[in-house]
């Protein structure tokens, strides 16, 4: 629980917008209290039919797409493993939904009632509770790190007949035609995070959210350093259309529009029918995910679509448990303009570059394009590994592996998981330390 100092000089920093929050979290504590007169005495009956039936309680975070994608998924896998002696009861976090459609199949598949959050609520405050906690609390940094996706084959149920006809109704209005590739290519940056900042009105004991800043306010400004301009992502995306595949450029709110006039190359971001089904859908379909790792990417993921994940910062955010491909960012040490060899790469995060002195420098087109043609390539089976880049791959897992960061945020390695050849192709060896 938060001091009576630091809440009062949240309300000095913040203004109305916080006193606001602060007077919609007490409601949510006042009704919680009044829900006790009834929560309590069924969280009792819960307990005592444990030898019966185990019944457990969570939260799914549904404020951010990525969060909401990856606690999902794993429910799922985990309660493709559990004994069918537990029964798992979830609510919404957050109102309202970052995506209604991901909203309806999450309700379709898992039982999910407002109802729920006030025995969660009071089965954490009175004692003997964590039994009774659900699968939500065994995810580990909205990270697959023990690749229970790939193990179990635990993908999001499918959606209706109808769902499928619809969404390739709108594919076959944009020109594609059955059987026809298409990629979804998701490019960051802040417009997002500007129009819908998430502060922390969540009334359980000790889960802060996002830290509250007395000098920005709620703010996202560290993630920033993720963002990348889509006009340096043309000449790939043509590439692309040019081999006949559809390229669909990704976003609920994005800076601007893609600047491309390729018949294959579709704004979806800007499309007046863009909507959260076609979101959901089309990243659950794509023949492959190309993204800057900011969140709806992870639907890709779940449904087991192969990623070419770009111009991210740290190596700590590789998808290790996914069928992968990874280049990220240039960073180099300001003082001696060196590059930050692999071992670096990975072990600092990028909330601390601008404290440390590393300048952080975006792909160019020419090194997207020849990531996104390897990429391509590999998926077409064309690709020809050299025996100088098979030594640099298991190099570069040999770092990862000795380095003592790794396991906190994998366990388990996808087979496909790798850095772009034509990436580690243009590092030197002192890089590979």
């Amino acid at each position: 629980m938060k001091s009576p100092d630091r809440h009062l000089t949240e309300i000095f920093s913040g203004g109305w917008p916080v006193i606001r929050l602060k007077i919609l979290a007490l409601l949510d504590y006042l009704i919680i209290f009044i829900c006790g007169v009834w929560a309590i005495p069924v969280v009792i009956i819960i307990r005592g039919l444990s030898p019966w039936r185990i019944i457990r309680f969570g939260p799914i975070g549904c404020s951010r797409i990525g969060c909401f994608a990856m606690e999902v998924g794993q429910i799922w896998a985990i309660s493709r493993q559990q004994s069918k002696k537990y029964l798992d009861l979830y609510w919404f976090k957050y109102s309202p939904v970052c995506n209604e459609f991901l909203a309806e199949m999450t309700r379709r598949n898992f039982h999910v009632s407002r109802l729920f959050r006030p025995l969660d609520f009071w089965n954490q405050i009175l004692p003997g509770g964590a039994g009774h906690r659900g699968p939500t609390e065994q995810t580990t940094e909205f990270r697959d790190i023990h690749g229970l996706l790939e193990k179990t084959k635990g993908n999001l149920p499918l959606f209706y007949p109808e769902e499928d006809a619809r969404a390739k109704t709108w594919l076959r209005n944009q020109g594609w035609h059955e059987g026809e590739p298409f990629v979804c290519l998701l490019v960051r940056d802040s417009s997002y995070m500007d129009h819908f900042p998430v502060p922390n009105t969540d009334p359980r004991p000790n889960q802060d959210t996002i830290t509250f800043d007395p000098k920005i306010g709620y703010g996202w400004n560290h993630l920033d350093c993720r963002d990348s301009d889509i006009s340096t992502y043309v000449s790939a995306a043509e590439w692309l259309g040019d081999q006949g595949v559809w390229v669909l450029r990704m976003g609920k709110v994005m800076a601007k529009p893609v600047p491309s006039s390729h018949p294959r190359v579709i704004d979806y971001a800007f499309h007046p029918e863009r909507c959260d089904f076609l979101d959901i859908w089309l990243f659950a379909h794509c023949d492959l995910c190309i993204t800057t790792f900011t969140g709806p990417d992870i639907v890709s993921d779940n449904y087991r679509r192969p990623l070419l994940a770009l111009n991210f910062p740290s190596l700590q955010q590789i998808f290790s448990w996914s069928d992968a491909m990874h280049v990220p960012k240039t960073l180099v040490w300001q003082e001696s303009g060196m590059l930050l060899n692999i071992g670096e790469l990975f072990t600092i995060n990028a909330e601390y570059y601008d404290r440390i002195g590393i300048r952080i420098i975006d792909l160019t087109p020419e090194e997207i394009l020849a990531a996104v043609q390897e990429r391509w390539q590999r998926l077409q089976g064309t690709w020809v590994d050299t025996e100088e880049d098979l030594r640099r791959h298991h190099r570069f897992w040999e770092i990862l592996r000795n380095n003592p960061v790794f396991y906190r945020y994998n366990n388990w390695v996808h087979p496909e998981c790798r850095a772009g050849a034509t990436w580690l192709r243009s590092r030197t060896d002192e890089f590979l330390n």
